[in-house]
């Protein structure tokens, strides 16, 4: 984690004093209101810790330019685009695909990062309905959806904007019927 600040262009001693305020990291666990011993954080960030979800950030973001080179999808066969822990990765092929998948896996488990596979979709845009089944990428398997919400924005599998469109248009009416009153 320490590395990525690094090759960030983080500053070393901002990264030091990082590496020192994490080290020794303690943690416990409440449940039904009784807490747990006391257990030793060995990998990733105190949740909760006002630097925690800025380092996980960062690490991404490493992870993500390691993997990602210049260029666009109009001159490479993937491209990958991340904000906090929304990842997007587009490509041209489903083999494209489940290569850039497999290596931010394992970029992200040498973190001690998991991919939450139950959070993870799988959608294919093309000109025709497209009933996909699900995406197996090494012991994951991703389900395929036909519409999905993407930091705020409605896609679908035909790159539709009327759904979307139609949900702006709703929510208006509901604001000027609530404003009305």
């Amino acid at each position: 984690m320490l590395n990525d600040l690094m090759l960030l262009g983080i500053p070393k001693e901002l990264t030091q004093l990082v590496g020192v305020t994490m080290a020794g990291s303690r943690a416990t666990v409440r449940v039904c209101n009784q807490y747990t011993p006391t257990f030793p954080i060995t990998s990733g960030v105190r949740q909760g810790d006002a630097l925690s979800s800025i380092i996980s950030d960062l690490v991404l973001e490493a992870i993500i330019q390691k993997l990602n080179n210049t260029g666009h999808i109009g001159t490479k066969s993937t491209q990958i685009s991340a904000y906090t822990d929304y990842v997007a990765i587009l490509s041209r092929n489903k083999n494209a695909l489940k290569d850039a998948l497999g290596n931010i896996e394992s970029a992200a488990r040498e973190r001690g990062l998991t991919i939450n596979e139950n959070k993870t979709k799988y959608m294919e845009v093309t000109r025709t309905v497209v009933n996909g089944n699900h995406l197996q990428c090494r012991e994951y398997e991703f389900e395929h959806v036909k519409e999905l919400s993407y930091l705020g924005s409605q896609l679908n599998q035909m790159n539709s904007t009327n759904c979307e469109i139609q949900e702006e248009l709703s929510a208006e009416i509901d604001v000027t019927i609530h404003v009305e009153r």
